[in-house]
Parts: structure tokens; sequence; C-alpha cells
């Protein structure tokens, strides 16, 4: 069980100084200190930093399925879930006005020539990306599912950066707002289609 809650530890306050001070500037003596754990004892759970960069980027995305996996299973409508999914980032807008997208900035940071650390960013947006691919499939949107699910993507994190270069969390707030207006104003096609379909079939009678 300690190993077990050291490791964890490790892994929590890499994430937390990763996103607060980036990757390159945040050393493992400084993780540790963060942890409350000796050195030494570091390179018993990882031999260097992009282990542990690799392993935080891991918890993020296990944390966002988690996430995913709650919204299909308690909120019925794939428009509501998206209109969820979108509000998590209102929660989130001081933070990534301080700091920027924990993700985007590991990816920034990372060295692109041992991209390990990148990739396994770069499946946090992809995940999402997925995972609300999906939702506008399920509205009847299956031709530009995967289009409109990028713009949510990246109206957020563009909204993130130009917030953090402004020092202004409103920038964060009005994207929010213009992308949940634009997902509670679009078709249900499905409907639609099903309607047609019931139309045509009354016609043929």
């Amino acid at each position: 069980m300690t190993i077990i809650n050291k490791r964890d530890r490790l892994i929590e306050s890499a994430a937390l100084l990763f996103h607060h001070n980036g990757l390159n500037a945040t050393s493992l003596a400084d993780i540790a200190k963060h942890a409350d754990i000796p050195i030494g004892n570091v390179y018993y759970y990882f031999k260097a930093k992009e282990e542990l960069a690799l392993a935080a980027v891991a918890k993020r995305k296990e944390q966002f399925s988690a996430a995913y996996a709650l919204l299909e299973e308690h909120v019925d409508d794939p428009r509501q879930r998206l209109i969820e999914a979108v509000y998590y980032f209102e929660k989130v807008r001081d933070e990534y006005t301080k700091y920027g997208c924990p993700v985007g900035k590991i990816i920034v940071d990372a060295d692109v020539e041992k991209d390990n650390v990148v990739q396994m960013a770069a499946q946090v947006f992809a995940e999402f990306v997925t995972w609300a691919e999906r939702q506008f499939r399920q509205l009847g949107h299956g031709a530009d599912a995967k289009r409109y699910a990028t713009t949510i993507m990246s109206g957020v994190q563009g909204a993130a950066i130009m917030a953090k270069a402004t020092r202004n969390p409103a920038v964060i707030s009005d994207e929010i707002n213009r992308l949940v207006t634009w997902i509670e104003t679009m078709p249900n096609r499905k409907i639609q289609l099903g309607k047609v379909a019931m139309k045509d079939v009354s016609s043929a009678a």
C-alpha cells in the first residue's frame, strides 16, 4: 500500500508542477520535494523524468475517460452529454487562464525528438474527439461528426491560449457559451429523418 501511495503522490505532484511550471522547468528534485519523498526514492519508481511525464499524462487520460463513461451512463441525450462536456471547461477556466491547458502545455514543452510524451498527450485530445464524434453521430450528423467534434476541442484550446495571453478568463466563458449555443440549436437529424420516413410511408399508403 505504501508503494502505491508514494507512486501516486509522485504522479500527482508531477502533473501539478508540469501544469504550473512547465515540463522543461520542472526537475525530478522539484517533484520529489513537492511529494515529500526523498529524491533517491523517486528512481525506484521512475528512471527518468520522461517516464514520470508519461505516467502523469496517462493519469489525466484515465480521468477524462472515466468522465466520458459517467456521461454515457447518466445522461441519455447525446446533445446534453456534449453540453456537459463543454461546461467542464467553465469549471477550470481560472486555472486555464493562469497556467494554460495542462495537456496542451505538455505538448508544447515536450521534446518532439523524443515524442513519446507528445503522443500520449495527443491521445487525450484524440479520445475526446472520438467520444464527441460519437455523440454527433447519434444526433444524425455522421458526415460532419468528426469535424464538429474537432471544432469543440479547437475552440476550447484556442480560447485557453487567448485567455492566458490576455489574462482574461471571460475569453473561455465566451467561447463556452458560443459552443453551447451552437450545440443547443443543432438539429437532431435522426429525428428529422425518422419523421421524413414516416411521412413517406403515410404518403405511400
